[in-house]
């Protein structure tokens, strides 16, 4: 049976919208940043789409080109090139009609739009740098394909091996769980770049198949010198099955630190997952980005990793940043020295008998 065509523009889903300002809110961050110190920046757009929605709303590469030109905190020396990369023509046409109409591009914005497949038009990219030697500029590639059979791990890690590199990828964990059968065997080893995937067949479990699924995923984008740290965002339609993962990955926790505040605020419970049954706007009784009901928890674990130990106040960010689901506040520091059994004992660089925690300094925790 040939596989039905999607069509070329279509009605825009409550999770893609999650989904773009996520992506939206970490740019406002990653473009800046990058630019302080790079004379160019590459972002990467790899399954484009047509740019735009059913009723008119924005696709990634619009928003990717908006958050640039109309950031107040960029440089306007540094040269940042955007590569759309769309397979389909009706779909890539839209697209570059849809910028030709909307934007003036300024002298630093190079754009290039291109008919083809993700697959083949990054491998002879990347041959073309490995041929001179030369190196990929720093570069934020946002992977967003409809199926799981265009981007094999061979090729991510590939773009990863590059030191500025950064992805954040919408990973089919649906898909691929409903399709783990012989016909579709060939195409997901090529996504994961391995057939272990094939252990998930014995998990029963629908939940703990499909975090099997995701988890295998990320490890591989691990392995090798890919990312060191990763942070996944699922997204649940609206027959509260799991649709995908969005996957960020990068080399820095700092970057990660940004991406959980970006996640944060589509989730505020920290349980970073959206659903398009429950929507935006919700309330939660865990606010994480501006309540405190989560910080003993955060304590908690701060203290089991450090207790009897004397270590900076930087370490403490580092592990709250990359090892919990947390964002990293001095307050929960507070409330490990407050308590009637003080789990802190000693706080280098204070100037005074306040409860301060200045950057640099050495903090000693109890044995129990």
């Amino acid at each position: 049976m040939p596989q039905k065509k999607i069509p070329s523009i279509w009605p825009i889903e409550a999770h893609t919208k999650a989904k773009h300002q996520i992506l939206e809110e970490y740019l406002k961050a990653w473009f800046p940043i990058i630019g302080r110190w790079a004379n160019r920046i590459v972002y990467l757009d790899g399954f484009a789409g047509p740019g735009e929605y059913k009723e008119g709303e924005d696709g990634s590469p619009i928003i990717a080109i908006k958050t640039a030109i109309e950031h107040t905190m960029l440089k306007p020396t540094t040269e940042i090139t955007f590569g759309f990369i769309e397979k389909d023509k009706e779909r890539s046409d839209n697209l570059r009609e849809i910028l030709k109409e909307r934007f003036e591009i300024p002298k630093n914005i190079n754009i290039q739009v291109e008919n083809s497949e993700f697959e083949d038009t990054l491998s002879k990219t990347l041959n073309g740098l490995e041929e001179k030697g030369a190196k990929l500029a720093p570069t934020f590639a946002f992977l967003d394909p409809f199926g799981y059979s265009d981007f094999p791990m061979e090729l991510i890690k590939r773009l990863l091996s590059y030191e500025k590199c950064e992805v954040l990828i919408t990973f089919m964990t649906g898909f691929v769980n409903r399709f783990l059968d012989p016909s579709h065997e060939e195409a997901i080893t090529k996504l994961y770049g391995t057939n272990e995937f094939l252990e998930a067949k014995k998990i029963e479990n629908t939940e703990k198949r499909i975090d099997y699924l995701l988890k295998l995923y990320e490890n591989k984008l691990k392995e090798n010198g890919g990312v060191k740290y990763v942070r996944s965002f699922e997204m649940v339609g609206k027959d509260n099955n799991v649709v995908y993962h969005l996957i960020f990955g990068t080399k820095h926790w700092k970057g990660l630190e940004v991406m959980k505040k970006v996640m944060l605020k589509v989730d505020s419970r920290g349980m970073y997952s959206f659903s398009d049954r429950m929507g935006f706007n919700q309330t939660f009784f865990v606010n994480i980005r501006e309540g405190n009901e989560w910080m003993p928890d955060a304590a908690q674990l701060i203290f089991k990793e450090f207790k009897r130990q004397s270590v900076t106040v930087n370490e403490i960010q580092k592990f709250v940043i990359t090892d919990t689901p947390y964002l990293f506040k001095k307050e929960i520091l507070k409330f490990l020295e407050k308590t009637d059994n003080p789990k802190i004992i000693s706080v280098s660089k204070r100037k005074n008998k306040t409860l301060s925690y200045p950057d640099g300094c050495t903090i000693t925790f109890s044995k129990e």
